[in-house]
């Protein structure tokens, strides 16, 4: 009886201590299944926290530019975002990287357009607007990107545009060879930066400016020409009119000189007439009254000049009547009246000219 107890005794033991061992087991394994599990969260967690990571570096921190380096960048995080076992978020990582490398594309295109700040030669118009529609796209997904991407496409076209109004004055001046314009051309190329382009316009201007010298020069020849045949021609002008004043002065001092010597002449030829016309009275006067005194006192009374003057009354002495020769004063002045005073007889001639007889 007390073997079976003890046979008893033993198995239950036995069962017990099985039953405490299989126990432990399953607990140790379900620590080691926990912990695998957990690291294996760990490990998927850590996974998308890298790939997360890893597509935000695209960016800087603000996201309001793309990194740079961006090339080695997106290609770690497209194999970060591979690892990554939720297709879902791995569906939009790789979304954000499909953008990024659109806007990359987008953003080397505005870039291309100019060197160091300067407008790259062979960009035009047509490029510039292309790429303008572009930037239209980025505006959704990024609008610090987009305006950081616009300002500079504008300053690429303000200097193309600028290029382009310098080119036009350039032609215009090389059409109109004026020198304000050529002046106007030469300030628009100077605001050209790039260099290039700068030097093709100024070599351009060179051309310009050496037919414009040419013109002026000749303007300036021109010009001294004229001056000079103006002023040839002037003094010329000046001198025919002293010949022609001195001229006028001759003849007329010739016309002022001629009449004084016809008056002397005729004074002359008046004198000598009237002389003999009072000879003649005279010896008339003898012959019909025989008197000296009629003579005498018609001879100091006649006296006249080449202006006809006459006797305005009696010769003083007299009495009316000649003694001799019956002819009295009114017969004698009617002689005078009717004397012809243009003819002047012998006697004095004054300082005017005029001749006077002498009556005795």
């Amino acid at each position: 009886m007390m073997k079976k107890k003890i046979v008893v005794g033993a198995l239950a033991f036995t069962l017990l201590a099985g039953t405490g061992t299989g126990v432990y087991a399953y607990n140790h394994n379900q620590k080691v299944l926990a912990a695998e599990a957990a690291e294996l969260e760990q490990l998927r967690v850590e996974t998308i926290e890298n790939a997360e990571k890893a597509v935000d570096s695209l960016y800087n921190s603000a996201k309001t530019m793309l990194a740079d380096d961006l090339e080695t960048k997106i290609q770690n995080a497209e194999k970060a975002v591979d690892k990554i076992d939720a297709n879902d978020l791995k569906t939009q990582l790789k979304q954000e990287i499909s953008e990024v490398k659109q806007i990359a594309n987008i953003q080397q295109e505005v870039y291309s357009t100019l060197e160091n700040g300067v407008l790259v030669k062979n960009v035009t118009k047509d490029q510039l607007e292309e790429i303008a529609q572009k930037l239209i796209v980025i505006k959704s997904k990024n609008e610090a990107i987009f305006t950081h991407l616009t300002e500079y496409l504008t300053e690429a076209d303000n200097q193309l545009s600028a290029i382009d109004k310098a080119l036009a004055k350039v032609k215009e001046a090389e059409k109109s060879l004026s020198r304000n314009t050529y002046n106007s051309a030469l300030t628009l190329v100077d605001e050209v930066k790039n260099e290039v382009r700068k030097d093709e316009l100024k070599k351009q201007l060179d051309t310009v400016n050496e037919k414009i010298v040419a013109i002026e020069e000749e303007a300036k020849r021109k010009k001294e020409e004229e001056a000079k045949i103006a002023a040839e021609k002037a003094e010329a002008e000046k001198a025919a009119a002293a010949e022609q004043s001195k001229q006028q002065n001759s003849v007329a001092s010739s016309s002022s000189q001629a009449p004084s010597s016809q008056v002397t002449n005729s004074n002359k030829s008046n004198t000598q007439s009237s002389t003999s016309s009072n000879k003649a009275t005279s010896q008339t006067n003898q012959s019909n009254s025989g008197s000296k005194s009629v003579s005498s006192n018609s001879s100091s009374t006649n006296k006249s000049s080449s202006t006809q003057q006459k006797p305005a009354s009696k010769p003083s002495g007299s009495t009316g009547n000649s003694s001799s020769g019956g002819n009295d004063w009114d017969k004698i002045g009617e002689q005078l009246e009717n004397h012809d005073w243009s003819k002047t007889g012998s006697g004095e001639i004054d300082k005017d000219g005029n001749t006077w007889e002498t009556w005795e």
